[in-house]
């Protein structure tokens, strides 16, 4: 530093300079401020709107590409290959699995709504209130009566009872 007191002194430190600065400094700050929270702003509006539309076409969509879903899940509920697979669930051997399908499809082709005289369900049972379970419960209740009857035999009992005398 020299001696000159001048020599020290910069034009930041000058009063005019300082309050120009920091004004066009601040107006220059505040500005870029309020052109981001602007920016933020409208994309924050445009993407809410875009939210709503594409709400609405999702809608739309869903009404038009699917138009009854409960209808299409309770006609896949009880079809026949649903209910082989839940029957699979209960039955773990194999060769059992393959006699009770015969059973129920020489019964009732799998329809558990099936009605013969007073014989109703899939197993066609003799109980109006055996009809008006699921089809699923109508398979438990199946292969409880095999069991209770045939010793849970469904080839060696079950089924041979019914090839031989046309019943089970």
């Amino acid at each position: 530093m020299s001696d000159n007191p001048q020599s020290g002194h910069n034009l930041w430190d000058t009063p005019m300079f300082t309050r120009n600065a920091g004004a066009t400094l601040d107006r220059s700050l505040r500005c870029a401020c309020s052109q981001r929270a602007a920016t933020r702003n409208r994309s924050q509006r445009s993407g809410h709107r875009l939210g709503k539309r594409f709400a609405v076409f999702a809608a739309l969509a869903v009404g038009v590409l699917i138009p009854n879903t409960s209808q299409a899940q309770v006609h896949w509920k009880d079809h026949p290959m649903n209910l082989k697979l839940y029957a699979s669930k209960m039955i773990d051997d194999w060769e059992e699995l393959v006699c009770f399908v015969e059973l129920i499809h020489r019964e009732s082709t799998w329809n558990p709504k099936a009605k013969n005289g007073s014989h109703f369900g899939l197993g066609q049972m003799r109980s109006r209130w055996y009809g008006q379970q699921t089809a699923r419960k109508q398979i438990r209740l199946t292969l409880t009566y095999i069991t209770k009857r045939y010793d849970g035999r469904i080839c060696d009992g079950a089924l041979a009872h019914s090839l031989a005398k046309g019943w089970y």
